[in-house]
């Protein structure tokens, strides 16, 4: 409360009347860094939150009123494209012109490659093997579908469809979700890659094995429709060789009849590789806001660019951005210390997204279970980390709101861990806003306190 007294007191007194006229549009990807970019805007402006923290960023769909966020946002604030691959080809085209700040790219800030070691599996693992291979499909969904009509819509966006017209196939499967998907990959890539039928504005889709269609989208219209017929309840699997989020503009580009949304059982992007995987685990750990440093110098960067956009305002953000830091000064101290009354912390996680919290307060993970975000271990891996865990004697384990626990219990079944905490890396129970990224620091604190 003080602070927001504060803040208003250097409006008032610092700015002119007109001064809030042309705050800028701001969009930003996850929850943490959101938090971040509100502390710079507070008393001049709310930022747009495009993934809900309770989401995966790996793998999102945006609604119509995100997209349209997106397609407003005058600066965006995004971490990169190793948390959220599909997201770079919807900043393309739906924010052509906004200023997009990569925070991972932001001099100063440090990062880490991928872990790899005895239980931080190796990269080039032959279960990987074949991710790295191209499909003739951009993204795939699969949908728990009742017999009747739908409507698939593509939008122009910023006057222009994304391409003038895309191949897509649609075929039923007797399996669900992911394996849908995967099941129908090489049927869904014989089709798409043959002689296809051209449907115009209108026209009957249906689920078939035999041909692809190839969708022509009508320019003189700023939508374009087409009916999807299902004559039997069951899981469908689409394949297309765009995502949907470059053709939204306000509508759900998949509705029933009466324009109720519809959404995936689960989807693929990004050329057809799975968006829950960091591309074969390569490169730059993204996780890298976990690292309060790495937060101070995001917010620096966020005042400089608000500032620039908003000179009016500039006081307002240098302030801001000032308390901001202080408060991540004493937050730093702070979890160090609490980390530091805790003895014997033996854990492992679900996946491994917490080296740079605990590089920068001197602890570490004896492993993760799974090697990518949501990704379900092998039979080796598993055995592995049971055999890491009775060498060391490992007494408890981190799972994660977004995954199912069950997973976790049965791995450990049986061996000395004796507690199964949750660790969130995106704090998808806390509120989002101002407070997010510090209460989502201390809640990791909080967590491990209960590893006994």
């Amino acid at each position: 409360m003080r602070h927001a007294l504060i803040v208003s007191a250097v409006l008032t007194l610092s700015l002119p009347l007109n001064s809030y006229a042309k705050t800028p549009s701001v969009a930003v990807d996850i929850a943490p860094i959101h938090s971040l970019v509100s502390q710079v805007m507070e008393g001049v402006g709310q930022p747009n939150l495009l993934i809900p923290a309770g989401a995966s960023p790996h793998q999102y769909t945006l609604r119509p009123s995100e997209a349209k966020a997106l397609a407003d946002a005058e600066v965006v604030f995004w971490v990169g494209e190793g948390l959220t691959p599909w997201l770079e080809k919807s900043l393309e085209n739906l924010a052509e012109s906004a200023q997009k700040i990569e925070v991972l790219e932001v001099s100063g800030t440090t990062t880490y490659p991928f872990r790899e070691g005895v239980t931080f599996e190796s990269h080039d693992d032959g279960e990987e093997e074949g991710h790295d291979d191209a499909h003739a499909f951009e993204w795939a969904g699969a949908f728990k579908l009742a017999a009747g009509e739908y409507v698939w819509t593509f939008a122009k966006v910023d006057g222009n469809y994304a391409d003038p017209k895309m191949k897509l196939v649609i075929l039923a499967s007797n399996l669900d979700g992911e394996a849908a998907i995967e099941h129908s990959e090489k049927t869904a890539e014989v089709l798409i890659e043959s002689r296809a039928i051209e449907q115009f504005h209108g026209d009957t889709l249906t689920a078939n094995d035999s041909n692809a269609y190839q969708l022509v989208f009508d320019t003189d219209k700023n939508l374009t429709e087409f009916r999807i017929v299902i004559n039997k309840e069951g899981v469908y699997t689409v394949f297309a060789e765009h995502a949907p989020s470059e053709f939204e503009a306000g509508e759900h580009f998949f509705q029933t009849a009466d324009h109720r949304d519809i959404e995936p059982l689960a989807q693929e992007s990004d050329a057809g590789t799975d968006a829950d995987e960091h591309h074969n685990h390569d490169g730059v750990d993204p996780h890298a806001w976990l690292d309060p440093e790495n937060a101070k110098i995001w917010i620096n960067e966020i005042n400089q660019v608000l500032s620039k956009h908003d000179p009016k305002n500039a006081k307002v953000y240098d302030y801001n951005a000032k308390q901001a830091i202080a408060e991540l000064n004493t937050l730093i101290v702070t979890t160090r210390k609490k980390i530091n009354s805790i003895e014997g912390l033996k854990f492992i996680v679900f996946h491994d997204a917490y080296q740079y919290f605990e590089k920068r307060f001197g602890i570490s993970a004896a492993g993760s279970i799974a090697l990518g975000d949501a990704e379900d271990p092998s039979p080796a891996r598993i055995k592995e980390i049971r055999d890491t865990v009775k060498e060391i004697r490992v007494t408890c384990v981190f799972t994660e709101p977004q995954y199912n626990p069950g997973l976790v219990e049965n791995v450990f079944e049986g061996t000395t861990v004796s507690a199964i905490g949750v660790m969130d890396p995106l704090g998808a129970s806390l509120p989002v806003g101002n407070s997010h990224y510090q209460q989502l620091i201390q809640g990791m604190v909080e967590s491990l306190s209960q590893c006994k």
